[in-house]
């Protein structure tokens, strides 16, 4: 095999399917060494492997430097490429010893192997995060899913400090300097992304489920947040509920879950040692909302455990069946195990909605399709790969039951198990439990993209319809119809109470007569998604749109509601409702609801309309209405959530100096909202926007938040503030800082990032727009992907909707090349989204 001279850290599809054609059997065997508040860290791994067929292979590593490198007993002189060690031929054999001590530089940006110093007491804590591609930054080794390895693991470190691997510690012994030397169980067999080691002085909570230790760390200054016996709650429930539903225990023994700082996801799915990102230990009073998000993230990491740990993708193509299938058992999970039981509510609102934005976006791309190297996986780190894919199979499973659903997931369990899988795999074992011929379904699910728009036609003779015709249309560029397993929902007044008739149809073509309606009482409303089992947007007739607008409120179906106003928040992201007359909907109809899961997502969508969709001439004194709307709706909450909720809204679309001023007084307590508590997020969120505004006082203000506030957030919110300063001085100086020594971890000056961009210093901050394109290709090119990414999405200058933005990043995509494939994609994305913004902006002026 050739070692592929480039400098880019990257590993191709091609690169590795020849690899893993010729190594098998790899063993890793890994001591490192940590000292406290060093820079570097030790390491020292033999990896045993077998190889067949090839003259030389090579050994994915990002070290600094290599002190001593042998190859079956000899030593030999390092040869480096790029990112990579090769072996050569002439010194392997059928099956090889490869030993290598090295030592290795610490990461800042959350991948790899991450130091962290706590601010608030000075203690230092490290973690690793390695999908898809980031564990040779720690250790050599070969990274990719399918050379599967085994791992055993000796950690030195200080003494008090708590040192987490994907097993159990199986022995120690003092190593001298105030340092232990922890020896763990050998793992069981799996990838090189799924290792994990964790360490510091963590705070730490144990507890055992029947045969599994459950374990939880936070930093010790979180350690009066870390809500225990809820986390443990729900991962006994899950651990219940996945080992019964695939008829398979968990494999792994002990189960760690771990909250680490600075942490660039959500969570990941470590074998035996989930990271979990510290927002999930939640500081202020959360809602039940946060908690059910929460929820989900912790049962969607334990899913992996089986789906993507225990049997795992062969390679990254595979993504999206890892994700989706994680996200669909999560909210399953929830709805049939925990407390949480309007799951499916949130699944719509969140996920799904996440899922028709990006499927309607410009870069749109089937759930399944070829990824050529381990760069390209992060462009499908996205809502197709996990909205739209655990949509399809939610109906997928609705089409072939349960039943069958069930008992194919075992198949492949008993199948696969410590091995790696494809998707005709897995298709090939649910078609073994259903009875069913998936292969059209994949055609036309996972191998298109885009998504057809579900609406109806019926007639009556005025008491009965006489007819009735679900129709089915896709864009003209992906003009694909699929097949929609459905319930219609005909809903009707009878005498002030309303009613609902469920029909089953299955629509495969662009109509469909639906015979059962024939003869029903005449609908006051059609909604064709019923229950939520299709994955398609709905066009409400104009007849059931007017019902909708006067009756929402009047709806007993909590799902059919929100439904409802999805589908309205999709018609002005079409340009079918003004954004305005949205947003009187919102003000009418919204504070009558009574459920808190559902008030939230539109007014998370009303705050959008708000920021993006309303013209600029109109913007000021609409969020003067919608912020007076908040407040009358904060005086009349009814406590706990609901004050939360509207709070946060209230605080969230203050604009105007007026409005700012009156959630300054809510902080300060010059405006009394019995029960309500101003937590320390809102109070930061308010001295951000006193400090952009240049509100009097907004610099001491700051000073007494970080006095509450010396945690790690208190530090990143001063420096968001300081940014956020309305001064070209000050600007000019974090401009150039960013795109220089930064303000220390990625966390920080992503913190610095966030302060730069103000609707209200939009004239200020006009000679950046080009700044910003003009430094685009050289920070895609030199920076890392993280700090790239996160630079795009913080400065893109979306605060003006204009066509002239618009075309200067027109102009920058056109002269491109494929060698900057990340920086195209976000383009495309970001001009979509500015795109729609000024069609919806015009539709609401006319």
């Amino acid at each position: 095999m050739t070692v592929a001279d480039s400098t880019r850290d990257v590993l191709t599809q091609s690169e590795a399917e020849a690899r893993a054609a010729v190594v098998a059997n790899a063993a890793y065997m890994l001591d490192i060494s940590l000292t406290r508040d060093a820079e570097t860290y030790r390491g020292d791994v033999t990896i045993t492997f077998d190889m067949s067929g090839v003259a030389s292979t090579f050994l994915d590593f990002r070290g600094k430097t290599i002190e001593q490198f042998e190859i079956n007993g000899q030593k030999v002189e390092p040869s480096r490429t790029a990112f990579r060690l090769t072996l050569p031929g002439s010194a392997l054999a059928t099956h090889n010893t490869v030993r290598i001590v090295y030592e290795n530089e610490y990461d800042h940006a959350g991948d790899g192997f991450h130091q962290f110093k706590d601010p608030e007491d000075g203690q230092e804590y490290l973690y690793s995060n390695f999908e898809p591609y980031e564990a040779h930054r720690l250790f050599p080794c070969f990274d990719q899913p399918d050379i599967k390895g085994t791992y055993a693991l000796t950690v030195t470190a200080p003494t008090e400090w708590e040192v987490i691997g994907n097993t159990s510690e199986m022995s120690r012994s003092e190593f001298g300097d105030e340092r232990t030397k922890r020896v763990f169980e050998p793992t069981k067999k799996f990838s090189t992304y799924l290792f994990a080691l964790i360490a510091g002085p963590y705070h730490t909570v144990h507890e055992q489920h029947g045969s599994v230790a459950l374990g939880l760390y936070c930093r010790k200054s979180l350690a009066k947040h870390l809500d225990t016996d809820e986390l443990f709650t729900i991962s006994k429930q899950g651990l219940d509920f996945f080992g019964t539903f695939f008829d398979r225990p968990y494999e792994f023994g002990k189960y760690d879950q771990i909250f680490v700082p600075e942490f660039n996801s959500g969570a990941m799915e470590n074998v035996g040692a989930v990271t979990h990102n510290e927002y999930m230990v939640f500081r202020d009073p959360p809602t039940d909302n946060q908690r059910r998000g929460r929820a989900e993230t912790v049962l969607h990491e334990m899913a992996h455990m089986w789906f993507g740990d225990l049997v795992t993708m062969r390679w990254w193509n595979d993504l999206w069946l890892n994700e989706s299938f994680a996200t669909y058992m999560a909210y399953l999970c929830l709805d049939e195990a925990t407390r949480f039981t309007t799951g499916w509510q949130d699944f719509n609102a969140s996920i799904k909605n996440w899922a028709y934005r990006q499927d309607q976006l410009i870069t749109t791309h089937p759930i399944a399709g070829e990824v050529a190297d381990t760069d390209a996986t992060l462009l499908n780190f996205d809502g197709i790969t996990y909205g739209k894919g655990a949509s399809v199979l939610k109906q997928l499973v609705a089409t072939i039951g349960m039943e069958g659903f069930r008992e194919g997931m075992r198949h492949y369990f008993r199948t696969y198990s410590f091995g790696n899988a494809t998707l005709a795999q897995f298709l090939g074992s649910l078609e073994a439990g259903s009875g069913a011929d998936l292969k059209e379904w994949s055609r036309v699910w996972l191998e298109t993209s885009s998504l057809n728009t579900i609406g109806s036609h019926w007639e009556s003779d005025g008491d009965r319809i006489t007819s009735f015709t679900l129709t089915q249309s896709a864009p003209a560029d992906y003009s694909y119809l699929r097949p929609h397993r459905l319930d219609v929902g005909l809903v009707r007044d009878d005498g002030g109470t309303l009613r609902v008739d469920v029909l089953p149809a299955m629509l495969s073509g662009a109509e469909l007569e639906l015979e059962a309606a024939r003869g029903l009482p005449r609908p006051s409303m059609v909604f064709p998604n019923y229950n939520d089992h299709g994955y398609a947007k709905v066009a409400l007739d104009g007849e059931s749109v007017a019902f909708v607008r006067q009756n929402i409120e009047r709806i007993d179906d909590v799902l059919l509601r929100q439904l409802l106003w999805s589908s309205l928040w999709n018609m002005v992201r079409d340009q079918q409702l003004k954004s305005t007359d949205y947003l009187a909907l919102v003000r009418e109809k919204i504070a009558m609801e009574p459920l808190t899961e559902l008030i939230e997502p539109v007014l998370s969508n009303a705050s959008g309309a708000l920021g993006r969709y309303v013209p600029e001439g109109q913007k000021a004194e609409e969020s003067r209405r919608f912020v007076a709307f908040a407040w009358d709706a904060l005086q009349r909450a009814r406590g706990g959530d609901e004050q939360i909720i509207w709070a946060r809204v209230l605080i969230g679309n203050a604009l105007t100096a007026e409005d700012i001023e009156l959630a300054a007084k809510l902080a300060d307590g010059g405006l009394n909202v019995p029960g309500l508590q101003i937590d320390q997020d809102m109070r930061w969120a308010i001295a951000a926007k006193c400090v952009a505004n240049g509100v009097e006082g907004a610099a001491v203000r700051v000073a007494q938040e970080l006095g509450a506030d010396p945690s790690d957030r208190g530090e990143r919110a001063k420096l968001r503030c300081d940014v956020s300063q309305p001064d070209a001085a000050v600007k000019a100086d974090a401009w150039a800082r960013i795109g220089g020594e930064g303000y220390g971890s990625l966390y920080q000056t992503g913190a610095a990032m966030s302060g730069f961009n103000w609707w209200v210093q939009a004239k200020m901050l006009e000679p950046y727009t080009e700044q910003f394109f003009d430094q685009l290709p050289t920070v895609f090119r030199e920076k890392d992907k993280e700090f790239a990414s996160d630079f795009f999405r913080s400065l893109f200058p979306g605060h003006r909707v204009e066509q002239a933005v618009l075309d200067r990043s027109e102009r920058l995509l056109a002269s491109l090349g494929e060698e900057q494939a990340s920086l195209v994609r976000m383009l495309r994305e970001a001009n979509d989204d500015l795109s729609r913004a000024i069609r919806c902006r015009r539709f609401a002026e006319a």
